[in-house]
């Protein structure tokens, strides 16, 4: 007798009430699932303060957009798969949310990205920096095929059951969005944003570097989205100001570690940090 097929409408629909985060995995049958809840942000503290950084700096591509609905959601995953890239599968549709196919196949528990660098901090560098270059890989080929990851925070990516890695959507190109350099702009910053961190931590600052100037020398990167984040970061230099620890808060410190990580200031590394 074969088996039964998960009734996937009846799990997101008994799931999806009880789910406060923005994206949460599970296992369901012999695989994994995602449910994304529509309207759901995570660490709501620090996207107020990137708001409040992008209105203070005048730095347009710090501002996050807002969360998307349930048919942006599903276009973005559409957009992904139209253009070659790793796509979650949508199982099941609500209206305030999505049950989505973990695209991976393998043994492993599915993960956030950000999640992920936490753990392979105790794996030692190699692993870390593996890792985070797989980030910047996943946000090459969506900027090759001319599109953009919503902000790539390190929460918003996934590490699939093979280990892969995956993103959850793309922007729209609506009359409110910005340029596609900025957006693009938007990524990179908030990638360096949800990761400089971890890298300050583990004390992978110096070997991730020739990592991070590849990556903006990159073909894929024309001279738009250079001037656009050469223009940011200039705005942004007040952030080396901030204290060189978490005594303001784990959020505060992590903006000054991702500009230090984008700029290499000639005044000195910063201090060891404290855990954050």
């Amino acid at each position: 007798m074969a088996d039964l097929q998960p009734d996937y409408a009846a799990f997101l629909a008994q799931h999806l009430p009880t789910q406060s985060g923005p994206l949460a995995c599970y296992r369901l049958g012999d695989g994994h699932v995602w449910l994304w809840r529509a309207g759901a942000f995570g660490h709501p503290l620090q996207r107020r303060l990137l708001a409040l950084v992008a209105r203070l700096s005048h730095t347009p591509a710090l501002r996050l957009p807002p969360a998307a609905d349930v048919a942006t959601q599903r276009q973005g995953l559409q957009a992904l798969d139209a253009h070659g890239l790793r796509a979650a599968q949508v199982l099941a549709s609500h209206d305030d949310g999505l049950l989505l196919r973990d695209p991976g196949s393998g043994s492993h528990t599915p993960t956030t990205l950000e999640d992920a660098l936490h753990a392979a901090d105790s794996d030692g560098a190699d692993a870390l920096l593996t890792l985070w270059r797989q980030g910047l890989a996943l946000i090459d080929a969506a900027h090759a095929a001319g599109l953009s990851l919503r902000g790539a925070l390190a929460s918003d990516l996934r590490v699939c059951a093979d280990q892969g890695l995956a993103c959850t959507g793309v922007d729209g190109a609506g009359a409110n969005a910005l340029p596609l350099e900025l957006r693009q702009v938007r990524d990179a910053l908030g990638y360096l944003w949800s990761t400089a961190g971890c890298l300050h931590l583990a004390g992978q600052r110096e070997a991730a570097r020739p990592l991070w100037d590849a990556w903006v020398a990159s073909p894929v990167r024309g001279h738009a989205f250079r001037t656009a984040l050469t223009q940011h970061l200039s705005r942004l230099s007040w952030l080396r100001y901030l204290p060189p620890d978490s005594r303001w808060g784990s959020a505060t410190y992590q903006m000054r570690a991702a500009y230090e990580q984008a700029t290499r200031p000639r005044y000195g590394e910063a201090p060891a940090a404290k855990p954050l």
